[in-house]
């Protein structure tokens, strides 16, 4: 019996390299003959998620962005460090003032910035937010 576990063992660790090496050198993608046209690439993948990708392609590079951008929204840099659920009416009534002002389009390059300033979105305000943010990416889709 311990034989037999061994070889299975073995056989295992020998599938694992096997596939990891096949995925580094690209042993199974197609590679386009003389005579094939290679697939064609979308022109711009920045107009447009192709609906393919678990994350949208474009959120993902607004969430890659490292640069501070302000939505008219600088009062807000006073709440750094305050944590979502310790708001009072004032700072919640902030927050509102400028996420319904924002389009829709903008909503998740102002929650990055505000990721980027170390601002948290309170509570409330939140869910509303991600809603919207998937609502963008399903319309894409």
């Amino acid at each position: 019996m311990e034989k037999f576990l061994i070889i299975i063992f073995l056989a295992l660790v020998a599938l694992g390299i096997f596939s990891y090496l096949a995925g580094k050198f690209h042993w199974f993608e197609h590679q386009p003959s003389d005579g094939e046209q290679p697939a064609e690439q979308p022109a711009d993948q920045s107009e447009a998620c192709c609906g393919q990708h678990l994350v949208c392609q474009k959120d993902r590079a607004a969430m890659a962005q490292t640069e501070i951008v302000y939505y008219n929204d600088e009062e807000l840099d006073a709440y750094r460090g305050v944590p979502a659920d310790g708001y009072d009416e004032k700072g919640l009534a902030e927050f509102s003032d400028v996420f319904y002002t924002l389009r829709s389009e903008d909503v998740m390059g102002w929650l990055n910035s505000l990721r980027l300033r170390g601002i948290e979105l309170p509570d409330p305000l939140r869910d509303e937010a991600l809603l919207i943010v998937q609502e963008r990416r399903n319309a894409v889709q």
